[in-house]
């Protein structure tokens, strides 16, 4: 997804900074994106299994490479509170990989602060019974 929409949005606004997020359990991409090079982890250990990853794909991690301006690895805790402060104050329902942009946010909130800021938030498969655990339900 951060290729698709990376290469839309420099295509239409060069000037907009485009950020990946992974989490600290499974940084294989964002080690990639940072050493330009495939890096491949020994395991993954993380809630948001839908971008949790021990080999970036080649080609992925070469578009990456042309529309990223920076990777970030958020916490545990981060994404968890991003997907309660997204039930609370949005009423939705998401899968943690849709929380790893307010992640970011919450982690990095003076780079962010004063800024538009975009995240996209996709992504409901979520177990009901860790998701209730997850969010204090």
């Amino acid at each position: 997804m951060a290729t698709g929409v990376g290469h839309v949005l420099k295509e239409l606004a060069p000037e907009v900074e485009v950020v990946c997020v992974q989490p600290v359990g499974a940084p294989a991409l964002t080690l990639s994106w940072r050493e330009r090079r495939v890096i491949t982890t020994d395991s993954i250990d993380t809630i948001a299994d839908g971008v949790a990853g021990r080999r970036p794909i080649p080609e992925v991690l070469d578009d990456l490479l042309v529309v990223a301006d920076d990777a970030v690895l958020v916490q545990e805790a981060s994404i968890i509170t991003g997907m309660r402060l997204l039930l609370n104050h949005a009423g939705l329902v998401v899968e943690p990989s849709a929380a790893l942009g307010i992640a970011a946010v919450l982690e990095n909130r003076e780079r962010f602060a004063g800024r538009h800021v975009v995240t996209i938030v996709c992504g409901g498969n979520v177990d009901q019974d860790k998701y209730r655990r997850w969010v204090g339900l």
